[in-house]
């Protein structure tokens, strides 16, 4: 861990660690799931190196929860995206992302419905992810 980290990179690593956990969960990273790892890495200003050494490390990465409702949707929308790269939507894989979504925040009653509907909605190519966001804006209001 570097010794000035911001909260918000905190944050961001503790999601790139669920993701990465969410991937292993069946047993196989695929390369598909990988370049995701990466992509939402980037996309979150985390370097690849650092990306990889998340990748490597046993070591846990304490589970950080953002400060908005926004933020969370979009932890657990990437999640689902995890969930979904390899193209195998299996029932264990789907409980822990609604787990994590649980932990996020999202009450019990809500999360395995958000993440339902957020699973269906990247299935759906027609439908972009302010679509989907807007979709479970109701379940965000908790």
């Amino acid at each position: 861990m570097e010794l000035f980290e911001s909260k918000k990179t905190k944050g961001i690593k503790s999601h790139i660690a669920n993701l990465v956990a969410i991937a292993k969960s069946d047993g196989k990273f695929s390369v598909g799931e990988k370049k995701l790892v990466f992509q939402i890495g980037e996309r979150n200003g985390i370097t690849k190196e650092k990306v990889k050494k998340i990748i490597k490390s046993d070591k846990p990465i304490k589970f950080k929860v953002p400060d908005n409702d926004s933020a969370r949707f979009d932890r657990v929308y990437d999640l689902v995206e995890m969930l979904l790269a390899d193209g195998i939507n299996e029932d264990d894989e789907v409980q822990a992302v609604i787990d994590i979504t649980e932990k996020l925040g999202f009450r019990k009653a809500i999360s395995g419905v958000l993440v339902n509907k957020i699973i269906r909605g990247v299935d759906d190519p027609e439908k972009t992810k302010a679509d989907v966001k807007e979709e479970c804006a109701n379940f965000l209001t908790y």
